[in-house]
């Protein structure tokens, strides 16, 4: 294998803008936080979730910041299908109140003081009662609220906010730690530390309520001892309040979605039941996988019903760089007849992805265009390297149909041995069914075990940890194409399994009967029957190996940087189907090898049957690596003239420095810096042409 070639000075821009396209996001500097979104951060302090934060946090452009808060008030309007956002409204109210009315002893604003959080969090008090110039005590407020049961809170309770030696800020007042007697201002003649002292003060004096209140927040709550629990589980419980009131779920996924979604889907996120198995095909792992949005809403036209979907399937590697990603469109129509037949299930997508062995992470996004709203899952996954000796995760089915001879060849999600396997995302079952199990077994030989290994199936009770009973699993089949995987499948019956939570966990024995391989997975017993059969949407694909399938494996592997497996993956892809972009990949992969002639006679042939940019860039990127500078900048100068790109300029400017001609660089170089300043090398570069024409 030809290893790359050493290339001039600035020449290490030459691999971005190979892969400026791939990796757009890889360049982008972080911009700061302005000072609205600063304030705006400051002001919903009250309200946002931990995950919120985390995620508004960790973005990196005000573009994206923005759109997250479009979304973080989309998600709080109560009533989304009108223009204005009722929420935001009375909550920006209270800020308003808030800063005008308890900033006064503070140098903060009004609404990051004590009294300011809970006036944000919680909405004015039923009442707030002023005991600011009382002699027996210290400034202090009393407001009275009324709870919400729902939410961890009792049906009224009181707040305290007092000035500490009448001084500062106002505190929140805490009955279980402070007492009464932090409330009451020392007296010569009587010991006001003494609790029961401080409290029959304050009682007699001043207000028999406020008393109360300072021995706990609970109306009518008597507590013996130093204090009253039941104020510290009031104070918890309303500090608790955003992660229970507000749902968060859009945020966990935001930042792999946030430049696949617009803002006006922002109030439309639905959940969604998923599942994933990685199961094997001619040796090759698939990744199959099912998603089931916990409603669709469709459109009508004339007589049809229908929706337009998109679909985003992203892998990430273990450095957050993307290894693959797709978007394609889905057109759903039916008739009335079909839509009322399948109304009451619920509607899933399943397909299924060849994939290269690694550790992912899996963002899966499906926008219903139609009805403006979208759901999204992301989990890791494991894909195992060949000789890996391992058992696929199990897949739980209702029942199995057996595939059309002539369709055995093809590919179908959830298919393995000439059975369609019929599964739902959220594993329900009933106790009158019988529970279908199915998984593979991977490379047992590699073990090297003194005989064959038998298979067995326990059923677990998550709640009890008990177990139900271990079922031998006689069924195990060898592919016929992949001797080294081996299909196993069984049945359980769960007649008379409670309705509950179970564990179904596979294992592989030793002739001894030791457990050398396992793994599990989760189901439900439900305890009323519905249609939990999902109407599924699948597509079929072409046998492996085959054109489609290599093509994936063959970008996967390039944009894992593994272009010798690249190329042979796309080669095959090529041999099965001539396709211009799978030979623009070869090209490129070839030059990520460093044999640039064989690049070149790949991606010319493209470029002169249809001008296309991306040929043109590596056709350039192969001149200037052959140090034929003059051809390059043929190719560099086209591109130049469609559209500004600030990799192109840098290597034309490379180019012109070769053949001596700094003139032409320099204003290529000085281009690049307008609009990418912080290019430490090519403001070196530009610094040394200046020089070399003389000017300052």
């Amino acid at each position: 294998m030809m290893s790359p070639k050493r290339v001039p000075t600035a020449f290490g821009a030459v691999l971005l803008v190979l892969f400026a396209c791939l990796f757009p996001g890889s360049l982008l500097s972080q911009d700061k936080m302005t000072p609205d979104q600063k304030t705006w951060l400051e002001d919903v302090s009250p309200i946002i979730t931990k995950m919120e934060r985390e995620v508004f946090l960790k973005l990196r452009t005000n573009a994206e910041r923005d759109k997250f808060i479009v979304f973080f008030w989309r998600m709080r309007d109560p009533t989304p299908d009108t223009t204005e956002n009722e929420f935001k409204k009375e909550y920006m109210g209270r800020v308003r109140f808030a800063d005008q009315t308890f900033g006064h002893e503070s140098p903060k604003r009004g609404s990051q003081t004590e009294r300011g959080y809970f006036y944000l969090l919680l909405g004015p008090p039923l009442e707030r009662h002023f005991y600011t110039t009382n002699s027996e005590i210290y400034p202090l407020e009393l407001w009275f609220y009324k709870g919400a049961q729902e939410y961890g809170l009792p049906d009224y309770f009181y707040l305290i906010f007092y000035q500490p030696e009448g001084l500062g800020d106002y505190r929140l007042f805490s009955p279980g730690i402070e007492g009464p007697e932090k409330l009451v201002i020392p007296q010569m003649s009587v010991d006001t530390s003494q609790r029961s002292t401080a409290y029959q003060i304050i009682k007699e004096k001043v207000n028999s309520e406020l008393a109360s209140a300072t021995i706990s927040y609970l109306p009518g709550d008597r507590p013996g001892g130093l204090g009253s629990f039941s104020s510290d589980n009031i104070l918890a419980s309303i500090k608790q309040l955003p992660e229970k009131k507000y749902s968060d779920a859009y945020a966990r996924s935001y930042l792999s979605y946030k430049d696949f979604i617009e803002t006006e889907y922002a109030d439309h996120f639905l959940s969604s039941a998923f599942q994933a198995k990685v199961l094997k095909a001619g040796g090759q792992p698939f990744l199959h996988w099912a998603i089931e949005p916990e409603k669709m809403n469709f459109g009508t036209q004339a007589s049809s019903i229908y929706a337009s979907f998109e679909l985003v399937l992203r892998l990430e590697n273990s450095r957050g760089l993307p290894i693959f990603e797709r978007t394609e469109e889905i057109p759903l129509k039916l008739t009335a007849e079909q839509y009322k037949a399948h109304e009451r299930q619920r509607f899933a997508f399943q397909d299924l992805l060849a994939v290269i062995p690694g550790e992912y992470r899996a963002l899966f996004l499906l926008k219903n265009k139609t009805a403006k709203d979208f759901t999204s899952f992301e989990f890791k996954i494991s894909i195992p390297g060949a000789g890996q000796s391992r058992l696929s995760s199990p897949l739980l089915f209702h029942s199995r149909e057996a595939v059309p001879e002539a369709q055995r060849a093809n590919l179908m999600a959830f298919t393995l041995g000439g059975f369609q396997y019929l599964i739902g995302a959220r594993n329900e079952f009933l106790p009158a069914e019988t529970l279908g199990v199915c998984f593979q077994a991977w490379n047992v030989a590699g073990l090297k075990l003194p005989g064959p290994p038998s298979f067995v199936l326990e059923i677990f009770s998550v709640e009890t940890g008990k177990s139900l009973g271990s079922y031998p699993l006689p069924e195990a089949i060898a592919a016929g194409d992949d001797p080294s995987t081996v299909t196993v499948m069984g049945n359980f019956s769960l007649s008379g399994v409670k309705p509950g939570y179970y564990r179904a966990e596979v294992s592989a024995l030793a002739p001894s009967g030791q457990k050398v391989l396992s793994d599990k997975e989760n189901f439900i017993v439900l305890a009323q029957p519905y249609p939990f059969l999902p109407w599924v949407y699948a597509r079929m694909h072409g046998p492996f190996p085959g054109a489609e399938h290599l093509r994936v494996l063959g970008t996967q592997y390039f944009l894992a940087q593994d272009y010798g497996r690249a190329r042979g993956a796309l080669e095959g892809a090529l041999r099965a189907k001539d396709d211009p972009a799978s030979r623009l990949l070869l090209a490129k992969s070839l030059f990520g090898l460093g044999r640039f002639q064989e690049s070149l006679d790949q991606a010319l042939p493209l470029y002169e049957r249809a001008p296309d940019r991306e040929a043109g860039k590596v056709i350039a990127l192969d001149y200037a690596a052959l140090k034929d500078w003059t051809s390059a900048l043929n190719y560099l100068e086209k591109l130049m003239a469609e559209a500004t790109e600030v990799s192109v300029l840098n290597l034309a400017a490379e180019g012109y420095l070769n053949l001596g001609r700094p003139e032409k660089a320099l204003p290529l170089l000085q281009k690049s810096l307008s609009l990418v300043p912080d290019q430490p090398p090519i403001k070196d570069l530009e610094e040394k042409t200046r020089r070399r024409l003389g000017q300052k």
